[in-house]
């Protein structure tokens, strides 16, 4: 954990929100994070949706080796969107359209006894049927953690959730922070910006992780 935290190592992901046109223009609902939880199989927190075409994100840094095996909100299935790994470091997104109104429960079970830390985002005017339409992701040890995706329609907003050996981390503008939350072991952290206009390849950028 000592050599991992020293190393910097990160792994960001970025899924992108679908807009379309008949829906109006996405907007930003609400963050939430969890608490740094050590040891753990399954945890949860509060997190409350608003407004109308909800659409939420969940990301899950993940500090040893292991994976997520699900993810609920008001007891509802999350669909996994994608992971990246760099050793023991991983990320995870989920993804959930239409999700209940009001403060309600998301639920995190790994696939085994890990440390970890959650961040949940929500949105309105997002695509009921498909509300992620693109992703990707990135890792490597030291600097500014980066990644890029292209969105495919214009207007899009692209959010990105990031794990990281280094027990600060913070978005570089114009990315706007939306949950963060670090312990002994590293930092999750989930930032977006939006809407990008025209659709082009769009970087999200973190501060430098203080690597070696």
């Amino acid at each position: 954990g000592g050599s991992l935290a020293r190393l910097g190592r990160r792994t960001p992901n970025l899924p992108r929100l679908r807009w379309p046109r008949r829906l109006g223009v996405i907007s930003f609902d609400a963050g939430s994070t969890s608490p740094y939880e050590a040891a753990v199989s399954t945890y949860s927190w509060t997190h409350t949706c608003t407004g109308p075409n909800r659409g939420l994100l969940v990301g899950v840094s993940l500090f040893g080796a292991g994976t997520v095996s699900n993810v609920t909100y008001a007891g509802a299935g999350l669909t996994f969107v994608r992971a990246d790994a760099n050793g023991v470091y991983r990320t995870e997104v989920w993804r959930l359209a239409n999700p209940a109104t009001g403060a309600n429960t998301v639920e995190v079970t790994l696939s085994a006894s890990l440390t970890s830390i959650a961040e949940a985002a929500s949105y309105n005017g997002v695509d009921q049927t498909n509300p992620v339409e693109a992703n990707a992701g990135a890792n490597g040890s030291g600097g500014a953690p980066s990644g890029s995706v292209t969105p495919l329609t214009a207007a899009a907003w692209v959010a990105q959730a990031i794990s990281t050996a280094d027990t600060t981390v913070a978005p570089v503008a114009p990315a706007t922070r939306r949950a963060v939350n670090s312990g002994a072991l590293g930092s999750g952290g989930f930032s977006d910006r939006g809407p990008v206009n025209p659709a082009a390849s769009t970087t999200l950028t973190w501060e430098d992780v203080g690597a070696l």
